[in-house]
């Protein structure tokens, strides 16, 4: 008789399905939702995410862009909606002690020239006298903090209509996307230059985002020969599928035209995001949706859309996403993370999350995603509950489609370090499956956690060489029924024919987290 141990559960995804089973790499199309870091190498769960507004009453339409502000010890965000609408989120209540107020009103609607918000908008704090810039489909937009005073800054037949409006802020002034060029403000909400580079870009392209580089020295363009198609509409993009030509462009501010440039031949780039040391890059190639980083390839997603130039993200030393997803033939929404929480725990790519759709069949856009606050704990006296101020928290928009079509809009928040008081993930875990040197028989399974609580439930099964679940190899455990409140230990015997290959498939569907720290699998000679 011989074990296979697992207690290794980091869960850092491959598309390698057979390996070492306590490698701590998890199957790449099934695995989501475990938490790495909370409890690094045991098994536990992302809580599951919250729709703001869930009635509709205040969020009426698809928010395409979003940014936090600090104002007077309350974190808020402002949201752009497609039809204009424009709401001031409050993310914490210091009066009620609650760190997850989320409590969205309607601010105002912009009107201005008529704008649209179909290929993507942005939104940047501004100017001698801040106010709000909005980019969008017709151009730029302000407006004060408390919703009066809307004013056009950028129209007229210099403004590129109906393409995307990434912008950023660089030495002392805003840029914004303007097709084949940039278009440039100053602090005194003047346009200075539409066409601000000389010579601009290819004839045909249009920048996709735009960003600064992580030293400083530089702005980051990406440009595009693939049009953004209209994500508010339930039509499906087919353009992003083409083998087309595309561009990362540098610029130092002073320069006439753009100072350098990286071509991607066949390449369709969507995004960038930049912070810290690194920066990176998404596309389309040959292999479906990826990642590069400078100019390499390290990265493919091939059941992913890529993100758009709102949806990324970054935080410590891992850049972020949350994109469409094909999954049980149907797209779903997918929190992607890249990179190394810290120094203690290893880079690699986690899912964090696997969003099926609510009321329709599937998640065909995700416009934005925004980190909004930060895990912040106070003293004992100043009245949070378990002292937290300030939870780990992350926005994201969705639009939801079905065959008819028909459309819904909602907005997540997602929160990246479980409070304790949320529902875990109906996630799952898939190990990596280990192969023997011939036939064996597998007799027990053992799975040791810490204390069980009332609410937990889970699904151990094995999986086999064609990388599905053996018949009779799975069990349920409910606290409860089959399992005693405070037990930190569950085993069953799988009645199954002898395999040569054996991976563990475990699914949380309780309504209480819980960790998992090692899983035993007994075995013996099962013939050739």
């Amino acid at each position: 008789m011989a074990t296979l141990e697992i207690n290794n559960f980091q869960g850092r995804l491959t598309r390698y399905g057979d390996g070492d089973i306590n490698s701590g790499y998890a199957n790449y199309r099934e695995t989501f939702g475990n938490d790495p870091f909370t409890s690094p190498g045991n098994l536990t769960w992302f809580e599951s995410p919250t729709q703001i507004d869930s009635a509709g009453s205040v969020i009426t339409d698809l928010i395409m862009a979003a940014r936090p502000r600090l104002e007077s010890g309350i974190t808020y965000v402002y949201a752009i909606g497609h039809t204009g609408r424009l709401y001031k989120i409050q993310v914490n209540d210091p009066t009620g002690y609650d760190p997850d107020y989320d409590n969205p009103v309607l601010l105002a609607t912009l009107s201005a020239g008529s704008p649209t918000f179909k290929y993507g908008a942005s939104i940047q704090f501004f100017g001698a006298t801040e106010k709000i810039y909005i980019g969008h489909d017709k151009g730029v937009n302000s407006i004060a903090f408390n919703g009066t005073g809307e004013a056009q800054v950028a129209t007229g037949v210099d403004v590129v209509t109906n393409v995307p409006r990434p912008s950023v802020q660089f030495a002392g002034k805003i840029y914004f996307g303007n097709g084949t060029n940039i278009l440039e403000i100053d602090s005194t909400a003047t346009v200075t230059d539409y066409t601000k580079l000389d010579p601009g870009f290819p004839v045909g392209t249009q920048v996709r985002d735009i960003d600064v580089s992580p030293d400083g020295n530089y702005v980051q363009i990406v440009v595009s020969r693939v049009a953004q198609a209209d994500m508010t509409v339930a039509t499906q993009d087919t353009a992003s599928l083409s083998s087309s030509d595309s561009y990362f462009i540098l610029w130092n501010g002073y320069d006439a035209g753009y100072t350098s440039y990286y071509p991607y031949n066949s390449y369709s780039l969507n995004a960038n995001e930049s912070f810290g040391p690194f920066s990176y890059t998404t596309g389309y190639d040959l292999g479906g949706a990826a990642v590069y980083s400078e100019g390499q390839k390290i990265l493919s997603l091939p059941d992913s859309q890529v993100p758009n130039f709102n949806s990324t993200f970054s935080t410590g030393n891992i850049f972020g996403m949350v994109v469409p997803e094909q999954n049980a033939s149907v797209m779903k929404g997918a929190v992607l993370a890249y990179g190394a929480y810290d120094m203690e725990i290893p880079a690699g790519l986690y899912r964090w999350l696997r969003l099926t759709a609510t009321t329709e069949t599937d998640v065909q856009q995700v416009p934005t995603a925004t980190i909004v606050s930060n895990l912040f704990y106070g003293s004992s006296s100043a009245g949070y509950t378990g002292n937290k101020v300030g939870s780990a928290k992350l926005y994201f928009s969705t639009l939801e489609t079905d065959n008819a079509p028909t459309t819904a809009y909602k907005l997540y928040k997602f929160v990246t370090v479980p409070t304790g008081a949320g529902t875990p993930l109906a996630g799952v875990y898939q190990t990596q499956i280990q192969l023997f040197s011939k036939k064996a028989k597998v007799s027990e399974v053992r799975f040791y956690t810490e204390p069980l609580l009332a609410g937990t439930e889970f699904t151990i099964e094995l999986i086999g060489s064609n990388g599905g679940v053996i018949t009779n190899s799975g069990k349920t455990f409910t606290v409860g029924t089959n399992v005693t409140a405070g037990e930190d230990y569950v085993w069953y015997n799988p009645v199954i024919a002898p395999t040569y290959a054996v991976g563990v498939r475990i699914t949380n569907s309780g309504t209480t987290n819980w960790v998992g720290t090692k899983l035993e699998i007994d075995f013996g000679d099962g013939g050739k």
